[in-house]
């Protein structure tokens, strides 16, 4: 069974790479992917680079235009797949682009799953967020380090089709985006106030003892 999944990875791998030598945007999350092999990291980052990997290759032809390319797959900041998810929710199907050599029933097929690859997105970065606190030290630690999460969250679960999804997304804080790829982060501070926490409690406990004891 190893040996039939080792396999498989690869042929999967070298589709991606064959479908990417002609596609910068899929090449760019491959590089990301690579990347995490590399490091043997798994976890809510992971997942989404392969869910956008698995978006972006069902939809043919599709590429973005060259300003958002260079911020989503080049410079410092957090992961290229993160980058492309707040974009694809900031921007929409603005975001990218049809080749002027795809027309016809072509074109409107690849428009059409563009539309519903943007739709989707609202549902991609709640999983998202869902995997993040369900990997959480406590129950309240990403409410407690990212206070506006709570609201953000219910804001877009609760969002309705018929508003523009561009519109809610465009004035949102991009802080919010840079912190929820930082989670590690929020939980080491929070493994390190539960710790102290309890050390408190146990101290407490124990002059408590102490002193009923002396009585």
């Amino acid at each position: 069974m190893r040996i039939f999944l080792t396999a498989l990875s690869l042929l999967l791998s070298v589709g991606l790479s064959a479908r990417a030598k002609d596609r910068p945007l899929l090449k760019c999350l491959g590089e990301e992917e690579k990347r995490f092999h590399q490091k043997k990291e798994t976890g809510p980052l992971y997942d989404l680079n392969q869910q956008l990997i698995a978006e972006m290759v069902q939809i043919p032809f599709i590429e973005i235009d060259q300003a958002s390319f260079l911020e989503i797959c080049t410079g410092s900041g957090h992961s290229s797949s993160m980058k492309l998810l707040e974009a694809s929710l900031r921007k929409g199907s603005a975001l990218f682009v049809v080749p002027a050599t795809v027309t016809g029933t072509q074109r409107e097929m690849t428009v059409g799953m563009v539309d519903d690859y943007v739709k989707a997105s609202k549902d991609i970065l709640l999983q998202f967020i869902s995997q993040i606190q369900a990997l959480s030290p406590t129950p309240e630690c990403l409410n407690n380090e990212i206070p506006e999460l709570k609201a953000f969250y219910t804001e877009i679960k609760y969002l309705q089709e018929d508003v523009d999804q561009k519109t809610i997304f465009k004035n949102k804080d991009q802080k919010i985006f840079s912190q929820l790829k930082d989670y590690p982060i929020a939980f080491e501070k929070c493994r390190v106030a539960e710790a102290k926490r309890r050390a408190e409690l146990k101290a407490k406990e124990k002059a408590k003892a102490e002193a009923e004891a002396r009585q």
